[in-house]
């Protein structure tokens, strides 16, 4: 709407993904969905099975179990909190998270505070065994454990995950509009696409690009994760955000 693209189709685009597709002004080139992960020693040291739903994390067995990153600061917090809008509606979601709030969810301002600092399967020593992380954290930590281990220590929880998408586009105007498509028409290579799960921890857009064993082995892509469109969530996010801040300040 705002004319910053031009319009183009890479070659090789019929390889990509139908549902990641937007229209024919960007070229989707990777995916990630952001879930719940959870620590799988502490959980079972608690005697918990992980929650199967957004609505358990209200349950008082939860309590004080979940910690999640601002909306307002951080990327997978917008993400997480646009997922409970999804799932729960603009008449319920604040309700929800009012429940979250009682069951004393723990707020933290980005992924880096939440996961390394509050959540106790990251690298510091946190006590919290649940997190707004994403889909690709499992195998993460199993790629970089030193010493590797030979299964994650941290899981992904189907429920509640959000989809990103990550396109590219020529800008309206450009100079050089044939090599800002063959630069796209690059990125949607197979070669290309299987380099980005071990250099982004993204999944690729092309239905023809081979996972590595880690992200096959110890993770899991969300059948039905929730998505909004960008108009969507340019249209609400502020709004969102604004009540969000009030519902969870004490």
């Amino acid at each position: 709407e705002e004319g910053i693209f031009q319009p183009y189709t890479a070659s090789g685009a019929n390889q990509l993904a139908q549902e990641l597709k937007a229209d024919e002004m960007v070229t989707p080139i990777d995916f990630g969905d952001v879930c719940l992960n959870y620590d799988k020693a502490a959980m079972a040291a608690l005697g918990l099975a992980p929650p199967e739903s957004l609505a358990d994390l209200t349950d008082p067995a939860y309590a004080g179990l979940l910690v999640v990153e601002d909306p307002g600061t951080s990327s997978p917090g917008l993400a997480f909190l646009l997922a409970t809008i999804d799932e729960f509606g603009e008449d319920g979601w604040e309700q929800y998270w009012a429940g979250l709030k009682a069951n004393d969810v723990l707020i933290s301002p980005d992924w880096e505070a939440a996961y390394n600092g509050e959540f106790s399967g990251g690298a510091g020593q946190g006590d919290r065994p649940i997190v707004v992380s994403y889909a690709s954290s499992p195998p993460a930590e199993v790629i970089f454990g030193d010493p590797r281990p030979a299964e994650a220590p941290t899981a992904m929880i189907e429920a509640g995950c959000f989809r990103q998408i990550e396109y590219a586009g020529i800008v309206a105007g450009t100079p050089i509009p044939i090599a800002a498509g063959e630069l796209i028409d690059f990125m949607v290579t197979v070669e290309f696409q299987e380099d980005i799960p071990l250099n982004m921890f993204m999944f690729p857009a092309s239905t023809e690009a081979a996972l590595p064993a880690e992200f096959v082995d110890f993770t899991t892509i969300p059948a039905t994760p929730a998505m909004m469109t960008p108009a969507a969530i340019d249209e609400g996010r502020d709004r969102w955000i604004r009540a969000w801040t009030e519902v969870m300040t004490p």
